[in-house]
């Protein structure tokens, strides 16, 4: 005869499931760095899509869209108070400006608070002359793919002529292509409402226990308010962060022959010493500044409001995971998992190097005007350049 159990046994199977059920959705709250890493290359509504399905790094997420387009007050719960927003635009944005600006270390891109001066150069490969971007586009050898007036166009030119050139983004294969953005996107939006989908299936269709009782009934209408919550709040963080800088690209026209260029004087800063090169882009020109528009108490209130839809939507989506079955959590954080994988690849493009050519500290002039002098003469002296 089996000797009853007692009351006060220790039920491992009930506390590991609620163990479990715990501790796996707290994961997604962290992963900072690898979340910073995606925000700082988002560029469009298929970031933010991609950000908020699975989304790791929760936290991560809310604080960074309460630094970039906060109010005080909110900046002052999460620390950030006296913060300026050059250190923020160095962390989490894609834009350069007069504060930040981005280096060539010999090594890798480096993103430092600073102005080293640097312009694009623009060479007529035919015949060795040399332009900024404002005269470049002034003599129609260059055109931008924004829309609005000439006007505007012109006046656009004009300050990103004087304004730091964006390194990562003039590297080649640096950023994924919308399209494969969008598919990224859909696949994760798929994902997502089958992690929703799922549960509702084990509750209602096939009637699954949580630890040998019935699932209560408040689990899965939680779990559904609280994950449509979490991903509205994602997206409208990840849009905080992407929508307040604003992207500009321009391409040759014509059939000349051009190619842009950087020229990094050597220079420290932040007790950095960064040496002299030649940078080489691709044919496009990418740029992208910090906007100080209108718009800016705009993104104030979509940072507050998309905070707290956030917070309240992970609160009540643990609520409505802890009282489901225990295949709910595991989905969930499988897909994260997988997502959080699928954000790294579409961020694969910072794993590449741009063309430069090393140059002898304090004679980057000289060194230009060889480069310029055998581009109109195949006769003068021969110089390191990169492959055309």
């Amino acid at each position: 005869m089996d000797s009853p159990t007692s009351s006060s046994e220790f039920a491992g199977d009930e506390f590991s499931n609620n163990l479990f059920s715990d501790l796996a959705p707290l994961l997604t709250l962290f992963g900072e760095q690898v979340t910073k890493q995606f925000l700082s290359l988002s560029l469009g509504w298929a970031d933010n899509v991609l950000l908020a399905m699975g989304p790791l790094g929760i936290m991560t997420i809310i604080v960074s869209a309460i630094r970039v387009g906060g109010i005080k007050q909110l900046k002052a719960v999460v620390g950030r108070a006296r913060e300026s927003r050059s250190t923020a635009e160095q962390e989490l944005l894609s834009s350069t400006s007069a504060d930040v600006c981005e280096f060539w270390s010999g090594r890798e891109i480096v993103r430092l608070i600073g102005n080293p001066q640097m312009k694009w150069l623009i060479i007529d490969r035919s015949n060795g002359e040399l332009y900024d971007l404002q005269s470049a586009h002034k003599s129609g050898f260059i055109s931008s793919q924004d829309k609005g007036s000439d006007r505007d166009l012109i006046d656009t030119v004009g300050i990103l002529n004087d304004a730091a050139p964006n390194l990562a983004l003039n590297v080649r294969r640096a950023t994924a292509s919308r399209g494969e953005l969008w598919l990224w996107a859909m696949i994760g939006t798929v994902l997502q409402v089958t992690a929703i989908v799922f549960p509702g299936v084990t509750t209602y269709r096939w009637a699954w226990v949580k630890a040998g009782a019935p699932i209560a009934p408040y689990g899965y209408p939680c779990f559904v308010v609280g994950t449509l919550l979490v991903v509205v709040g994602g997206m409208g963080c990840g849009h905080v962060i992407e929508g307040i800088t604003t992207e500009h690209n321009f391409k040759p026209t014509g059939s000349r022959d051009l190619q842009s260029l950087i020229l990094q004087r050597s220079v420290t800063v932040a007790d950095q010493h960064f040496a002299s090169y030649a940078i080489f882009s691709s044919s496009w020109i990418r740029t992208s500044t910090l906007d100080n528009s209108p718009y800016e108490s705009y993104f104030s209130v979509l940072a507050a409001a998309s905070t707290i839809t956030a917070l309240v939507g992970f609160v009540i989506q643990f609520v409505g995971l802890r009282a489901l079955h225990w295949s709910a959590t595991i989905l969930q954080l499988g897909i994260t998992l997988v997502m959080t994988g699928v954000r790294a690849w579409a961020r694969r493009g910072l794993a590449f190097d741009p063309v430069t050519v090393r140059i002898l500290d304090g004679h980057e002039r000289a060194w230009l005007a060889l480069y310029l002098g055998r581009q109109s003469n195949r006769n003068s002296p021969n110089i390191q350049v990169p492959p055309k």
